[in-house]
């Protein structure tokens, strides 16, 4: 049996009823088999569901279930994922009204900002304040304070479901 190389997690913060077989349809054939997710209801968004997975695979799911789910423009997720030998990973970050944002992430979860990235939020800059904005939009500040809450509202005591592929 080969050795699952990377490990991942998918919080879907708010989702509407109206969303959720359509996510879980997603899901499966994203997984190439069936995950039955486990909602809960997320009280800062009426109507709204919460769930969270985790899987570890020798395939890469993070880019592939961000892009099906940011097509949905209602939906508060994260999704991330890196290798179980340490290095970078990814993480996707998403709400309605910011849209997505993209990060690579070190081997203890930290969001790193690469060279190039910050060699051109300083060409960009005319100051302090600008150079302060592009730094914090290459960090997803915005995107951290926005699911704050939500990840707060989330019953920290519900086990995740957990795949292995």
């Amino acid at each position: 049996m080969s050795r699952a190389s990377n490990s991942g997690d998918l919080r879907i913060y708010s989702a509407p009823r109206a969303l959720l077989r359509h996510i879980q349809w997603s899901l499966n054939s994203i997984f190439d088999e069936k995950v039955s997710l486990e909602w809960v209801e997320q009280p800062l968004a009426m109507g709204s569901f919460a769930c969270e997975v985790q899987w570890r695979s020798n395939k890469e799911f993070a880019s592939k279930i961000a892009a099906t789910l940011k097509s949905w423009h209602f939906i508060r997720f994260e999704v991330r994922e890196f290798p179980t030998d340490g290095g970078e990973g990814v993480l996707y970050r998403c709400t309605p009204e910011l849209g997505l944002h993209q990060a690579v992430t070190s081997s203890t979860g930290d969001v790193m900002v690469h060279e190039n990235r910050i060699l051109t939020i300083l060409s960009q800059s005319r100051g302090y304040e600008s150079l302060r904005a592009g730094m914090q939009d290459a960090l997803g500040v915005a995107w951290d304070n926005e699911l704050e809450c939500y990840r707060r509202q989330i019953d920290s005591d519900a086990a995740p479901l957990r795949i292995s592929i």
